[in-house]
């Protein structure tokens, strides 16, 4: 009946579409056409929830009142969320957006004139409040009566952050006057708010009561031990590995021109957008995690931190960093962010991890995506020299991981993934490793010709370069668990010394012909 419902909306929103022109964007039509697709997005949120759920009935509990009181609720705030994006449509298709110049006063003035596009513009503002108001009652309720429902708490947790973010890009629109990429940020935050609402509606109807799980110790470590489980979920160390490729492609592009403040803000959304991707990356391998010595005490896989509340916190992250890379560097970098966490979410570990051992191959993409940012951050286009770096991050994933794996062969053999050592042999993988390092070492030295580094450059990554190469060789030769330990260590050393160079070289100012 659901699914009915959105295909019937979707034919009135292609209807409304038509009008739209017709009419030439006429403010009412508009709302409408945004109305619809709102309702429409909502249907497709709500059949994927409960989809999701599967056939679970609907919440039996001895304390059923409170259970419908929150429902209730959690629509009312829906409802009155929904109301808000149309208004907000409706300041958009008459122009109000800038009405009021500042914020959060409006012409200095808590209560202006109100007439006209002010008028609109203010009571967006008031409506807006109401609803924070709102969304911030429903947290409250949820985390002092539903805390049996972990899922319940999660979803409210998400929806204050977004809120806040949503706030803060408001405030931003103003500040930069209706720029492309804070509107796009402001917009992309309500379709996520409205549908981490529709969410909510669905499971406070739905998710059954569990029982609360308590842990050991005074409060006192347990929140220091509860906030290094949630750090620990964003695995640092590979979040500095690939903010240094980050922080060194913009560097390379435009040395000595980036604003400290652009630095800054693309490695917190780098840094945000790592961690999202890491804390999902948990959350859907918490069952081969439990498996392998290597993962087994992750957050996830160990029970500390729940599911629905790891899931809020990499949604929020993800979010956040989408947020902060558009409004304060540019669009491109922020899309570029976002593809390649959904692209190490969706092809690499949804897809690929478990069903063939050019996982690490393919899936190696998303890794590779930094320099490109950094890149698109620094000059705000992607030019050859960015592609030579995905591509050298890219080359390098295989050999470095591959020879973890051939270390940890047993562990990935007992949970069952397809690992090239436990799918097609330890020799293969050895031939394999020596393989791709030729390959990076060669493509290493294209910045030299193609990238406009010099002869720093070229004779650092020759000796690094060479110095991987004789690993490689090592453990094709050796066949030991210590050379390809060896390997693995000095692949992450590298990374870094290889990434450096190319900061070194530029910031020297040695040319090509230097």
């Amino acid at each position: 009946k659901m699914s009915i419902l959105a295909f019937c909306l979707l034919i009135v929103q292609v209807g409304l579409g038509g009008l739209t022109v017709r009419h030439e964007l006429s403010a009412w039509i508009v709302v409408a056409h945004l109305g619809t697709a709102m309702a429409f997005f909502a249907m497709l949120v709500t059949i994927a929830t409960t989809a999701l759920l599967g056939s679970e009935p609907g919440v039996r509990s001895h304390e059923s009142r409170i259970v419908d009181g929150f429902w209730k609720l959690a629509l009312l705030t829906l409802a009155a969320t929904y109301a808000l994006i149309l208004i907000g449509g409706y300041v958009s298709a008459t122009g109000a957006g800038l009405a009021c110049p500042d914020w959060p006063l409006c012409y200095g003035r808590l209560l202006p004139s109100l007439q006209g596009p002010v008028a609109v513009h203010f009571y967006h503002r008031v409506v807006a409040a109401v609803v924070s108001l709102l969304i911030i009652s429903t947290a409250v309720v949820a985390y002092r009566t539903q805390s049996r429902r972990p899922q319940l708490l999660a979803a409210t947790a998400i929806a204050v952050g977004l809120l806040i973010l949503q706030v803060i890009l408001g405030a931003l629109n103003v500040e930069y006057r209706l720029a492309d990429p804070v509107t796009t940020a402001h917009l992309a935050t309500a379709a996520a708010l409205f549908a981490t609402l529709v969410a909510l509606v669905v499971l406070a109807r739905h998710v059954p009561e569990v029982e609360p799980e308590w842990t050991a110790g005074s409060e006192r470590s347990r929140r220091v031990a509860r906030v290094l489980d949630y750090v620990a979920l964003t695995k640092p160390r590979i979040m500095i590995l690939l903010l240094v490729t980050t922080l060194a492609a913009m560097l390379i592009a435009a040395p000595g021109q980036v604003s400290p403040w652009v630095i800054l803000a693309t490695l917190v959304g780098g840094a945000m957008a790592s961690g999202s991707a890491s804390a999902i990356n948990q959350l859907l391998e918490r069952d081969i995690d439990a498996l392998m010595a290597r993962t087994r005490r992750r957050p996830v896989a160990a029970g500390r931190v729940q599911p629905p509340f790891a899931f809020a916190f990499a949604t929020l992250l993800g979010f956040a960093a989408f947020a902060v890379l558009a409004a304060f560097v540019n669009l491109l970098s922020a899309v570029l962010a976002m593809g390649g966490l959904l692209f190490y979410v969706f092809v690499y570990t949804v897809w690929l991890k478990r069903l063939t051992p050019q996982n690490i191959v393919i899936g190696g993409a998303a890794g590779a995506v930094p320099p490109l940012v950094g890149w698109a951050a620094a000059t705000g286009r992607i030019e050859l020299p960015a592609l030579i770096l995905f591509l050298i991050v890219f080359l390098w994933t295989p050999p470095h991981f591959w020879a973890l794996s051939l270390y940890r062969r047993d562990d990935y053999a007992r949970a069952g993934l397809p690992m090239l050592p436990v799918v097609a042999g330890e020799d293969v993988t050895r031939r394999q490793i020596v393989l791709y390092t030729v390959g990076l070492v060669a493509v290493s030295l294209l910045l030299h010709p193609l990238g406009g580094l010099g002869r720093f450059y070229v004779v650092a990554a020759a000796l690094a370069g060479g110095c991987f190469l004789l690993l490689a060789v090592g453990v094709w030769r050796q066949k030991t668990a210590r050379s390809a330990v060896r390997l693995f260590g000095y692949s992450i050393l590298y990374l870094g010394l290889l990434f450096g160079a190319m900061v070194l070289d530029r910031l020297l100012g040695v040319g090509p012909g230097a």
